[in-house]
């Protein structure tokens, strides 16, 4: 992934040393429990686990691996020059190249989760914080991007807070479904004992698969690529919703932006429009994501106990869609943390139908007279079958709320008072409490 994108902990979490690290450690973890099973010396785990893959260890490995075409097997090679001469006939005995890479992977994708998961609460925090914040932003729902109802902002949040805390008892989930190892030997028949297996694994904070090939299922990888996408795409749902409320024709909301920042290389005006480009940003993000969701359910056929060409696709996906998707949680907090809000304009977009937002509120007034529910329905569709769309008025002037305050037959079985009250937005909105009970406010 380029460097744009890419959070120093990701970058970190999926480097060359990082990942041949990771091998090593296995191979600690296997002469560790042969060790503690008396099958090999007492002090070759020691000896084993005094060595720390370092830069020169990667050279020299590249070194050999020009010679032999072989990554995993030119890092054993360079690691044994560095052992003991006693350690050496231990070291990868038994084992097959995807011992060491499928159990090190699933310790990095648990790690990775990890990260997604620490992504997510801060996310969380932030969204709670808001959601606060605005309880009495009041505005206007819209479904199929048309007026609807009467709304409050914080809703908004608080179902975006409820996606995000669905994702995280799925993503903590997941963690025992990547979270598991393999030594079992070049086609899963155990060259070494299945109890060394046992005790390496839970070495490395890991369950031992149930039954693997020469690899763990792919299936495995599958997960954690849905588990992941599924968060890219909340954050592009959310990040769409920005991206309209910023609209200049609603101007609802805007990203923050500092003082010297432009919006435009020909247009001076987009300095003060302000362009949602960081939503833009998390939208475009989770096509790439969308598209390496494909790239893992592709690497689910391989053939028999296991064929190669998974390997380099997943070198490509694993490391960037963390690192996407990680990148998207960090920018969607720092826009909803930064958002600017304008209730006022938010309470103007309610107001623009001139009251038809209203007009369940008064049909079920109207029924509750005994007016018949469909005769109620056509009476205040016919009402607003006299407005005009763009000024939301009739040929007169006249708004909705005018029409129905002067519709006799509404007047006289609901009175002003009542009137009054049914186009107060709170009236829409007096269960909402009941909402925010749920999430502790």
């Amino acid at each position: 992934m380029i460097k744009r994108f890419t959070r120093p902990e990701v970058e970190e979490l999926f480097s060359i040393l990082r990942k041949k690290q990771g091998w090593h450690d296995v191979e600690t973890a296997v002469v560790g429990a042969r060790e503690k099973l008396g099958d090999i010396p007492a002090g070759i785990r020691q000896m084993v686990a005094a060595i720390v893959i370092t830069p020169e260890i990667l050279k020299r490995a590249d070194e050999i691996e020009a010679e032999i075409d072989h990554d995993l097997l030119a890092l054993i090679l360079s690691v044994a020059e560095q052992l003991e001469e006693e350690a050496r006939p231990c070291y990868h005995d038994g084992l097959t190249s995807y011992d060491d890479e499928d159990t090190a992977l699933a310790v990095i994708l648990v790690l990775a989760l990890e990260l997604i998961i620490g992504a997510i609460e801060k996310l969380c925090s932030v969204v709670y914080r808001r959601a606060v914040e605005h309880k009495e932003t009041v505005m206007v729902a819209r479904t199929h991007f048309i007026h609807a109802k009467p709304y409050v902002f914080s809703l908004w949040f608080f179902n975006l807070l409820d996606d995000l805390n669905e994702h995280l008892k799925v993503l903590r989930g997941a963690i025992e479904v990547v979270g598991v190892g393999k030594i079992s030997g070049a086609v899963g028949t155990y060259t070494l004992p299945p109890e060394i297996e046992e005790i390496a694994c839970r070495a490395l904070n890991l369950q031992a698969a149930k039954i693997s090939t020469q690899i763990i299922s792919r299936r495995v990888h599958c997960h954690f690529a849905s588990v992941v996408v599924e968060v890219a795409n909340t954050l592009e749902k959310y990040a769409t919703d920005i991206r309209l409320m910023a609209g200049t024709d609603l101007s609802e909301v805007e990203e923050w932006k500092s003082p010297k920042a432009h919006g435009s290389s020909a247009m001076p005006g987009k300095t003060m429009l302000r362009n949602p480009i960081k939503s833009e940003n998390v939208c475009g993000l989770a096509k790439v994501a969308r598209g390496y969701l494909l790239t893992a359910f592709e690497c689910q056929n391989l053939w028999l106990q296991r064929t190669l060409d998974n390997s380099s696709a997943e070198r490509v996906w694993l490391p960037d869609l963390t690192t996407v998707v990680h990148f998207m949680l960090g920018r969607f907090t720092d826009v909803l943390d930064k958002l600017v809000v304008y209730p006022r304009q938010m309470e103007a977009n309610l107001w623009r139908t001139g009251g038809m937002v209203f007009a369940e509120d008064v049909m079920m007034a109207l029924t509750e007279t005994g007016m018949a529910r469909p005769e109620a329905y056509e009476l205040l569709e016919g009402l607003a079958r006299q407005i005009r769309k763009g000024p939301y008025t009739t040929d007169d002037g006249k708004t909705y709320r005018s029409l129905v305050y002067s519709n006799p037959t509404i007047v006289n079985l609901l009175g002003m008072v009542r009137l009054d009250k049914l186009f107060d937005p709170w009236n829409s909105l007096k269960n909402v409490q009941s909402v925010y009970g749920r999430f502790g406010i």
